[in-house]
């Protein structure tokens, strides 16, 4: 797992390679700070000379170069800190935007537990941790042969023995535990925030069913669990931070028992050299409280970077006809587990046709759209692009190509929050604001974009939640229309359209050139017009 996270952390490492060199400077600046005043008054009290000038100007000079240093060390790591978040959230949207409906087994708030909250844990370990915990080594062992120099062996030893504890056995007290409360907190609140935007979004349900009281109580339940990992992870961050405030003045009290009258001025020395450069120990403790929370991030991270979508390209990809496109499925089945929602399910369209499918609520129909877009595989038949001579299995040609040749509009599109033309954009960067317009008209929303003051260029909140259901459908479909497809699916797009405003949309829609169009509803009054009808279930 370290090994992992260093391959991800690689075009880093020369930030904290910089980073690392500043805080080391800046620690033996501080070690410098704390020990020299100490030397020159020792030194005065043996009888000594010390220039009280030359004193000063040499604290000057380390205070500011410590100052300059710490500067860096913290600049140098938040730069590296910005480019592993910005390649791990890049990373992470890679690998989930392939990922087929079938594949999709965690919830949306896990999924952003996941992109915010590890994501930031992984990082702040790598920018913010492995720097300090290796200047925990350089440090030390600095400190220990400067003070078994200046002060002999004895003193040397004891200062070897004290960071051996520091470094080595503090970290040590209760890891196993601090990881296991580290996994638990992590897995507990996922599940609270999976169990808040689920109450978020099926508030209106919640309150008319009256079961707000087994929310509160399930949440409470959940609250409970978290608090119970947090406190056992809390005793053991409090056993390690009072052993970390012992043991370096521990260390000094030793070092000063074994000093005479004539060594006590290397030995309060090397005893406040231990105590300065305690911090600098300390953050191996910080790396062993940080390290199984960052352990379980990974973990969670990892385990969706890596999960391989089910829906691929194929290894030799075939083309997609040339020209307008008909579609045909062959005796296709699905199911959810071990109950069929589609059995054996034959449809054709002709280039340039239209075909209805009406049925009931849980008839199958959106899952046969989903079929179509191949966002699943069916478990059995077929379904092809036909086009003159030519068909081919849409299993057999580049998701890329396929998506670009099919477009799908849902009941309910997700819309981003920004302008009209941005979401227009979508799929079709190049648009230009005369085809926008074009798009518009054909999904009957022009005049509503023309009557804002600002027109394409109209603000729009996230998920466009300021218009209306309709217009949010027109929007979706007009984005749809933007990238010239040559197969439209209406699932239920026209759900919240008059009778009047759907034929105008389905009019719309059959107007780009040689365009087939696939129309899903509920009832048989909505496919007025369209060319032939497959009835699924009761409709």
């Amino acid at each position: 797992m370290i090994a992992r996270l260093g391959r991800i952390a690689r075009p880093a490492w020369l930030w904290l390679a910089g980073s690392l060199l500043a805080r080391v400077v800046n620690l033996a600046a501080a070690i410098a700070l704390a020990a020299l005043p100490v030397w020159a008054i020792a030194r005065v009290w043996g009888g000594g000379e010390v220039s009280l000038i030359l004193l000063a100007a040499a604290l000057i000079v380390i205070a500011v170069l410590a100052g300059a240093a710490r500067y860096l060390e913290h600049y140098l790591g938040h730069r590296a800190a910005f480019d592993l978040l910005a390649r791990m959230r890049l990373d992470f949207f890679d690998a989930i935007a392939p990922l087929s409906a079938d594949d999709e087994d965690s919830a949306s708030a896990d999924l952003t537990t996941v992109a915010t909250r590890d994501i930031d844990r992984v990082e702040v370990f790598f920018a913010h941790t492995i720097v300090p915990a290796v200047t925990a080594l350089v440090v030390p062992i600095a400190v220990i042969a400067a003070i078994w120099a200046g002060a002999g062996t004895p003193a040397g030893l004891v200062a070897a023995a004290a960071f051996a504890v520091g470094v080595v056995v503090v970290p040590l007290v209760g890891a196993r535990a601090s990881s296991r409360a580290a996994g638990q907190t992590a897995s507990v609140r996922a599940r609270i925030a999976d169990h808040l935007a689920s109450d978020v979004a099926g508030l209106a349900e919640i309150r008319t069913l009256g079961a707000e009281d087994k929310r509160m109580a399930a949440l409470a339940a959940l609250d409970g669990q978290l608090a119970d990992a947090s406190r056992r992870g809390g005793a053991v961050l409090a056993i390690r931070r009072g052993l970390t405030i012992a043991w370096p003045f521990a260390a000094a009290i030793a070092i000063l028992a074994l000093a005479d009258r004539a060594s006590l001025a290397s030995h309060l020395v090397a005893a406040v050299a231990v105590i300065a450069a305690a911090p600098a120990a300390t953050a191996v403790e910080a790396f062993a409280r940080s390290l199984p929370a960052a352990l379980a991030s990974a973990r969670r991270y990892l385990a969706i970077v890596d999960r391989a979508p089910s829906i691929a390209d194929p290894a030799d990809p075939e083309s997609i006809p040339e020209g307008p496109l008909g579609l045909r499925v062959s005796g296709v089945s699905y199911g959810y587990g071990d109950a069929l929602v589609l059995d054996g399910v034959d449809a054709e369209v002709a280039a340039g046709g239209s075909l209805g499918i009406v049925g009931a609520s849980g008839s199958g129909k959106s899952t046969l759209a989903s079929l179509l877009v191949r966002q699943r595989d069916p478990r059995a038949g077929s379904i092809e692009l036909v086009g003159g001579e030519r068909a081919v299995g849409i299993s057999r040609v580049r998701l890329a190509d396929l998506r670009r040749a099919i477009a799908l509009v849902e009941q309910r599109p997700v819309l981003v929050s920004g302008t009209v033309l941005a979401n227009l954009r979508f799929g079709n960067p190049q648009l230009s604001d005369d085809d926008a317009w074009l798009a518009l008209e054909r999904a009957a929303l022009a005049d509503d974009v023309r009557a804002h003051p600002d027109g394409l260029n109209a603000r729009l909140s996230e998920d466009a939640l300021s218009l209306s259901g309709g217009q949010r459908q027109r929007l979706a479909l007009a984005r749809a229309l933007a990238r010239t497809p040559r197969i439209v699916i209406l699932d239920e797009a026209t759900s919240h359209q008059d009778p009047q405003t759907a034929r105008a949309v389905r009019a719309g829609a059959q107007s780009l050139p040689g365009v087939t169009l696939i129309v899903i509803a509920h009832r048989s009054a909505a496919l007025e017009g369209i060319g032939s009808v497959l009835r699924m279930g009761a409709a």
